[in-house]
């Protein structure tokens, strides 16, 4: 197993070893990426052929287009309705606080009236209960 171990350490290096680039290859690879980049910008630009990314459109382009209306409609509705619901859920949410305060003001009143009756007997019985 030792020797398998070994063989193939002896593969892994071997295919590992540094290759030096051929001669002029950064030169040739700078020299690609140049002409594929002025062929993707002056494609679209000059020749007119694809439609210009996103990030190529000025800011006030995106409205002469046949679907900026249906977009800005969309967006009109959509906003409305999300604020819609925002409102009906903060509504909804005021009137449970309201109803909870309520059930709390309540529920304070009864506790206090039980106290009263409550501290009334004991001093009746005659029980100081003002300590």
């Amino acid at each position: 197993m030792n020797d398998e171990m070994t063989d193939f350490e002896k593969q892994l290096s071997k295919a590992m070893e540094r290759v030096d680039a051929p001669e002029n290859f950064a030169e040739r690879v700078m020299q690609r990426a140049e002409v594929e980049n002025f062929a993707a910008t002056s494609h679209v630009r000059k020749s007119g052929h694809g439609a210009p990314k996103w990030w190529e459109l000025r800011s006030w382009q995106w409205m002469t287009s046949p679907w900026a209306g249906g977009l800005v409609a969309a967006m009109l509705v959509a906003g409305v309705f999300l604020t819609g619901e925002h409102v009906h859920r903060e509504h909804e949410r005021q009137v449970q606080v309201q109803q909870a305060t309520q059930q709390f003001e309540t529920a304070t009143q009864i506790t206090d009236r039980a106290l009263q009756r409550a501290r009334e007997k004991m001093r009746r019985a005659g029980v100081d209960v003002d300590q």
